[in-house]
């Protein structure tokens, strides 16, 4: 028989229904009535919200610089909200959406006006700290004149040099350096992310979460949910059926659970589940086919979870995928943000040799944060000649050739072909020379290894020079980067032989 939550799931992808914090139950009411995930005597606190006025004054008190800039038309959604919603977790950055609220939009005139409320945003972050710095500085500059030993505490002002942006596709991830507190030596830094996709309302973002427990938003100084978002935040749980399936996904299921979050799983046949174990104190597994689900009890449809992960084999399709993609993702773009200048240049250049244009990283920082607005990095000789004499040096190094940055920095060459030229060519060398095998690699290979690559680095500096006069010609559209929603095989696929129609 359907169950009661199996209708709001359905109504989900569809559904243009908001509540507010004013229609939130006081009381948890999920009776176990279907598969749930959880720890024992597990009970993950709630705080008990009535208006989204005590959660806009619990906002500025932890975010006090957005205090002070307008977020019109920008929505920020999941990790961040539920941080302040619950207190059961530190968010570490926050996500801003643009919602234009015009429906009539073009597509084109969507994504010009989303573009440019977020330049506006960061222009405005930069401003605002840059404005009372320099109040602070004329401030100082005017007791000075009656008291010049006059100084005001250096914690007052915003360190701008460590203001950085960093667009990866069409999510840009601003560093703004917070000031400091009492104790501390340097700027706390707040990672903000902005997804420049244009959603015409509010409904339209919130039904993107892939994680129902994520989907509620702060917007227009209010907290808004969806159907579902509400029943999985009335009772801090969320629920995996098999429909929604991305790259990161098992690992948010899992990020989720592990911070409080119950998982209701409506397709899983607890009765298939081994139970034998229990008898000796043991843990059983349920080993469905994207999730390891390690057991230590099971109490009609509540199962009493040790601990969730990843299978091992999910794992390496994930290391696979991953190598060899772009950056197509949230978590991958935030990832940039941690990149040195330096790391970011290999990676523009990698990127430029490769005609991997999606994988640019643009970047600005402190008073040059506006280049991060440009269609594309900049990449000049110079940078190619220092960062190629840099691979030089650590491509071979105590006789071991690194052959994934080999295949990595040089495409003058196929891969089959640079290995000839590095080592098989050398090595048939001396096969026709009569010297055995023990007694190639010696000073001579050496030399060799050190010739050869010297050799490599003209020609891909060379072709790194052409590709860069070619890029200039090129137009850059920004791409974006795909929804967390994904849609997966079916319920049967993802539950596997755990599985149970309803």
């Amino acid at each position: 028989m359907p169950h009661q939550l199996l209708d709001i799931v359905a109504r989900a992808a569809t559904s243009t229904d908001i509540f507010s914090l004013a229609d939130i139950s006081s009381v948890r009411n999920w009776d176990y009535s279907l598969p749930t995930l959880t720890k024992d005597k597990r009970f993950t606190e709630r705080k008990p919200w009535t208006s989204s006025s005590s959660f806009k004054t619990a906002f500025d008190e932890r975010y006090p610089i957005l205090k002070e800039i307008k977020l019109d038309h920008l929505a920020l959604m999941g990790g961040a909200v539920l941080s302040l919603l619950t207190d059961a977790f530190t968010s570490k950055d926050l996500d801003f959406f643009v919602v234009t609220d015009q429906p009539t939009l073009s597509d084109e005139a969507a994504a010009t006006f989303s573009h440019d409320r977020v330049k506006q945003f960061i222009h405005d972050v930069y401003t605002f700290m840059s404005t009372s710095n320099d109040e602070l500085k004329k401030l100082q500059e005017e007791k000075q004149k009656t008291k010049p030993a006059f100084k005001i505490d250096a914690k007052k002002f915003y360190q701008l040099e460590l203001f950085r942006v960093r667009r990866v596709l069409n999510v840009y991830t601003v560093d703004v350096p917070t000031l400091r507190a009492e104790d501390w030596s340097a700027s706390e830094i707040l990672s903000v992310q902005l997804i420049t996709s244009p959603y015409a309302t509010l409904p339209d973002l919130v039904r993107h979460a892939d994680l129902s427990i994520t989907g509620i938003a702060y917007f227009n100084g209010n907290v808004h949910f969806t159907e579902l978002s509400k029943f999985s935040f009335e009772n801090l749980c969320f629920v995996v059926d098999g429909a929604t399936f991305s790259s990161t996904y098992v690992d948010r299921v899992i990020k989720y659970f592990d911070r409080g979050f119950d998982v209701l799983l409506p397709y899983l046949d607890v009765s298939k589940v081994r139970t034998h174990n229990f008898a000796f104190g043991v843990d059983e597994v349920i080993d469905l086919p994207q999730l390891t689900v390690v057991v230590n009890d099971i109490k009609g449809h509540k199962v009493c979870v040790t601990e969730i992960k990843k299978p091992k084999l999910v794992d390496g399709e994930a290391s696979a995928k991953e190598s060899s993609s772009k950056f197509d993702g949230y978590d991958r773009a935030g990832a940039s943000n941690s990149m040195h200048a330096g790391a970011i240049i290999h990676c523009n250049i990698v990127s430029l040799i490769n005609g991997t244009y999606d994988a640019f990283i643009v970047d600005g920082e402190g008073a040059n944060y506006a280049k991060a607005f440009r269609d594309r990095p900049y990449i000049t000789e110079r940078m190619l000649i220092n960062s190629y004499e840099t691979v030089k040096n650590d491509l071979y190094t105590n006789s071991t050739l690194n052959l994934s940055k080999l295949v990595k920095y040089f495409t003058v060459l196929k891969p089959s072909a640079l290995l000839d030229r590095v080592v098989g060519s050398y090595v048939a060398a001396k096969e026709a020379e009569g010297r055995a095998a023990s007694a190639m690699f010696d000073k001579s290979f050496d030399a060799h290894v050190e010739r050869v690559v010297e050799e490599l680095v003209a020609e891909q500096v060379a072709i790194a020079k052409l590709k860069i006069v070619e890029l200039e010609k090129l137009t850059l559209p920004t791409k974006t980067v795909e929804s967390r929603r994904g849609v997966a095989p079916s319920p049967e696929v993802f539950f596997g032989k755990y599985y149970k129609a309803l």
